[in-house]
Parts: structure tokens; C-alpha cells; sequence
């Protein structure tokens, strides 16, 4: 390589003697200016951020490969698996709300008490019911047969078998019980509970709210229940059970104290009523409410209730 001092001389015998004009000058600005609009687009800004993109979308892939799936059974009931933050224990198994049957949910205020609803729970729009001239009873679930013993005065036959038995027409209608059958009292019983025979088996009926209709002209609960003397014992939900004398006592307070407060059939808990004929009444609960044949207040007779069962 030839020597940097020797630069001078060699660039003057290579460009023959040119010299830097004020033209030569303005020429060389000319064609660097030139050069700039007109150069290649550069690509490495580009691929640098398209690599990082690639980085990211990359490793959000694989973050999403090692979380968990969620799991549906397809062969049952769709389940959606649960877990608590933090704990390793096996996934609780909770039934999708779209997938629960209607009328599969016991009523239940808490543990202690019956749990159970004793109402026949509906196989389609209405629940198994007859309706006596404007008086509607449902079916219940216990017994599913009883004696001739207890049946008392006999209030006609089906006239009409309809699956929609609020668009029936007939004096004596029912979605269970079919068209002839006759409809009787339950003895002592009367307007609180009725009987027919279902598929060959005398059935039970309470007296309930329905479309609208509970109680008819000056009727009381009273008259939709019972009598406080025919009552054995009284066993509310998550409360506890009251027998004999002191049932009896507790009855006559909600039957002479409770207030009509509206047609409606509600409650979250649930109250039975054992009576000396062997049966059982239903009675839905709210707060100090008691619901069956329309919605009735009465705190007095939850707080009755309450202090006899500390008392035992």
C-alpha cells in the first residue's frame, strides 16, 4: 500500500488538473440533493419491527398453551370448571342455569328442618292441580295413596281434562286427575284439601293460589287450612318442631293473627303442618310471611314458634 503522505500527488496526476469551480461546486451540491429524493427504500427499520410483532404474538401463543382449558361434558349436564385463587384442589362441578329442570330445586330456608317441598312440582306449564268451581288444589308429593277413611262428601266429577286447565271452562277441571273421576273432601277438611284418583291411586290436594285467585269472597285462612285442634305438630325450616298442646296454641295464633297481604304463592322456606288425620300441609315461607293459598303476614306466630322450640 502506498504511503498516506503521497495522497496529494496522486490525486492532482489523476484528475489531470481539474479545479473546484464556483460551477463545479454547485454541480456536486446539485447532484447530492438529487441522490437523497431518489434513494431506495430502506428495509431494516421494517423487518426489525416485524420481528418484535413476531416475538410477542409468539410468546402470548405459547403462554396460552400452558394455561388450563376449560372442559365441557358433553355426555351429561354442561359443566363449568371452578376454582378458588390459589388452591389446588379438584374443580367444583356447577350445572350451567339454562340446564337446571324447571321445579328441581327443593325449597330450603337453612339445615334443621324438612328441606323438602311436599307440592308435585310441574311437567309442564301448570303444576298437577283440580280446580273445584274457581278453588284450585295442588297435588302433593306424600302419600301416594290413601284410605277410603278419610275421604268425606263428594264434590262432582272432571268435566274437563285440560293441560291448560286456566283456559278450562268446565265446573270441576283438572291436568291430572282425567275426565270422570270423581272429586271428593278430605273429611274435616272441607276447602283446605281434596282427593281424587291419579293414574289408580287416590292422590291428595292442597289448596292453593293460582292465575291470579286465592282466597274467594269472605274466606279465611282459616278456611284454607285448617282447624288449630287438628293440628299434631308444626316443623319449620331451619328452625326446629313444636308437637301437641303447644303446636296447637302456635296454630290458633297465626290462624287468628295473620293478615292478607296479596294472591301471590312465594317463599324461600319451608313450614309443614302434621295433621291428626296422618297428612301433611305445605306452607311456603317469607319474611314472617307464610304462602299457600295467598300470602299471609304474621310475626306474632314465628315469634311464638321461635320460643317454643328454645324452650324444649
Amino acid at each position: 500500500m502506498k504511503n498516506l503522505e503521497n495522497l496529494p500527488q496522486i490525486a492532482a496526476r489523476q484528475l489531470g488538473g481539474l479545479e473546484a469551480t464556483p460551477t463545479l461546486l454547485a454541480k456536486i451540491k446539485l447532484n447530492g440533493n438529487e441522490a437523497k429524493k431518489t434513494a431506495p427504500f430502506r428495509w431494516q427499520p421494517v423487518a426489525a419491527v416485524a420481528l418484535t410483532l413476531v416475538l410477542l404474538v409468539g410468546g402470548g401463543v405459547l403462554t396460552l398453551q400452558n394455561r388450563p382449558p376449560v372442559t365441557v361434558d358433553v355426555e351429561g349436564v354442561n359443566l363449568i370448571d371452578s376454582h378458588s385463587a390459589g388452591s389446588d384442589s379438584k374443580p367444583t362441578e356447577i350445572p350451567l342455569t339454562a340446564d337446571v329442570p324447571q321445579g328441581s330445586i327443593s325449597m330450603s330456608r337453612s339445615s334443621g328442618g324438612t328441606g323438602q317441598s311436599l307440592f308435585a312440582q310441574a311437567s309442564g306449564s301448570s303444576f298437577p292441580l283440580i280446580a273445584v268451581s274457581g278453588k284450585t288444589y295442588r297435588m302433593l308429593e306424600s302419600p301416594n295413596g290413601i284410605s277410603s277413611a278419610l275421604l268425606g262428601s263428594n264434590l262432582g266429577t272432571v268435566s274437563e281434562y285440560n293441560i291448560e286447565p286456566a283456559l278450562g271452562s268446565g265446573s270441576i277441571v283438572s291436568n291430572s286427575a282425567g275426565q270422570g273421576e270423581v272429586v271428593y273432601a278430605i273429611s274435616g277438611m272441607e276447602g283446605a284439601m281434596i282427593a281424587s284418583s291419579v293414574d289408580g291411586n287416590m292422590r291428595v290436594f292442597q289448596r292453593v293460589s293460582y292465575a291470579g285467585t286465592a282466597t274467594i269472597g269472605s274466606e279465611s285462612l282459616r278456611d284454607t287450612l285448617c282447624q288449630s285442634s287438628n293440628v299434631q305438630w308444626i316443623a319449620l325450616d331451619g328452625v326446629g318442631t313444636v308437637q301437641g298442646a303447644e303446636a296447637q296454641n302456635i296454630m290458633a295464633t297465626l290462624l287468628d293473627y295473620a293478615d292478607y297481604q296479596n294472591t301471590s304463592m312465594t317463599g324461600s322456606g319451608s313450614l309443614q303442618i302434621g295433621l291428626n288425620n296422618g297428612l301433611t300441609l305445605q306452607l311456603l315461607v317469607g319474611d314472617d310471611t307464610v304462602s299457600a293459598c295467598g300470602t299471609w303476614s304474621c310475626p306474632d306466630f314465628f315469634e311464638a314458634l321461635q320460643a317454643a322450640v328454645a324452650a324444649q
